[in-house]
């Protein structure tokens, strides 16, 4: 029978723990990091610009949508999928701890020990007391009566929108355009979903021009395509733009699209630099986001096309000097300066020099001589003593 462990809450026994330096190992839960990102959220404001533009279809706003978008990123922030997780969230998590005290509060109670959760909710339909905001289920509703397209035009209009009041993007506009397949089980109620055959580096393929070794290797999926716009900030990025369309549609004409929605709604000058794969290589697009959006694309060329052959002619034909890295120019030496010589004055004599305050005047020096003679040893030494 597998050992169970029992997790509970129990500062005062970790306190004392820690005193004694009994404690071998430690981990942090998350939740302080939690709490501090939900209160910088209600502190600027973000969750309610955010929630302005959310696409809903219920005419009568019971929950406000700003707590629907806190709970969804709550649930994100655990990795948690299912709406059912929400109750283990809320009790484990930091969102309650960040919320105004008149909605709910999370504290531990002095005398057991135990967490207490007064979530008075946001109307007065039920009687008993409430262990989470919402229900659970109010949220799986919320989100599921809104279609999957309103969900991205949300996304990838107001939101970006909202990014760019914040100062949220980074001012060198490196931005960077991708494709990716997305593979689900093969069920029709994936609406949308075509289902595909990849070969063994799960590359598209077709399959009737494969080979017989090639086949064996081949698979058949059901899929998605991803298209995102992405921006790099420090070492990590995050989603500018992003479509969920049939595995089967080129990403060609997706990626320029939310190129040209994130221009519209966030302004020029936001993309600076737009990094791009073989498979976006478009004559007229590329056109479009120099002349018309001012953006710089960098992306690998062909070897079947007229640029690739112009190039390889251009360096055979140009002269090639070996190169070194150029040397920093060497120190000019201090001028040598003589005493008594001026660029003014030629004459070999000594140039006044302005005198010194009196406070920085040096003391005299004062030269003491050895005597040059000894007392007599017969001669008394004193005040009327003789010598020699």
């Amino acid at each position: 029978m597998p050992d169970l462990n029992f997790i509970e809450h129990h500062p005062q026994h970790v306190l004392e723990a820690f005193r004694r330096g009994s404690l071998i190992r430690s981990k942090s839960s998350g939740q302080a990091d939690e709490k501090e990102f939900f209160e910088l959220c209600f502190k600027e404001k973000m969750l309610e610009a955010l929630a302005q533009g959310m696409p809903t279809a219920r005419k009568k706003e019971e929950v406000p949508r700003w707590f629907v978008l806190a709970a969804n990123l709550s649930l994100k922030l655990h990795l948690e999928n299912s709406f059912l997780a929400l109750e283990r969230v809320v009790r484990c998590g930091g969102l309650l701890s960040a919320m105004p005290p008149e909605i709910a509060s999370k504290h531990l109670d002095p005398q057991t020990r135990q967490i207490l959760l007064e979530c008075r909710g946001f109307n007065d339909k039920n009687t008993y007391q409430r262990s989470t905001p919402c229900d659970q289920d109010f949220l799986r509703k919320f989100v599921k009566e809104v279609t999957a397209p309103q969900w991205m035009d949300w996304f990838n209009g107001p939101v970006q929108q909202v990014f760019q009041s914040y100062g949220f993007f980074d001012p060198a506009g490196v931005f960077i355009g991708d494709g990716s397949y997305l593979f689900v089980p093969d069920n029709e109620a994936y609406e949308g979903s075509v289902v595909m055959w990849f070969d063994e580096h799960n590359h598209p393929a077709e399959y009737e021009k494969l080979t017989a070794q090639e086949r064996k290797k081949a698979h058949r999926e059901r899929c998605y395509k991803l298209v995102s716009l992405l921006h790099l900030r420090g070492d990590s990025y995050v989603y500018a733009g992003l479509a969920v369309v049939p595995g089967n549609t080129h990403e060609d004409p997706v990626l320029y699209g939310l190129v040209e929605n994130f221009v519209r709604h966030v302004g020029r000058g936001v993309i600076k630099l737009l990094i791009l794969d073989r498979g976006f290589i478009d004559g007229p697009n590329l056109s479009r986001c120099k002349k018309e959006w001012g953006i710089d694309v960098l992306l690998p060329v062909k070897k079947n096309m007229d640029i690739w052959t112009d190039a390889w002619a251009l360096a055979k034909q140009a002269p090639w000097q070996p190169w070194s890295p150029p040397v920093a120019p060497a120190k000019a030496p201090p001028p040598i300066v003589l005493r008594g010589l001026s660029a003014g004055n030629s004459s070999g004599k000594k140039p006044l020099r302005p005198k010194r305050p009196k406070n920085l005047r040096r003391p005299p020096r004062r030269r003491l001589r050895a005597p040059n003679f000894v007392p007599s040893r017969a001669s008394p030494v004193g005040p009327n003593a003789r010598f020699r």
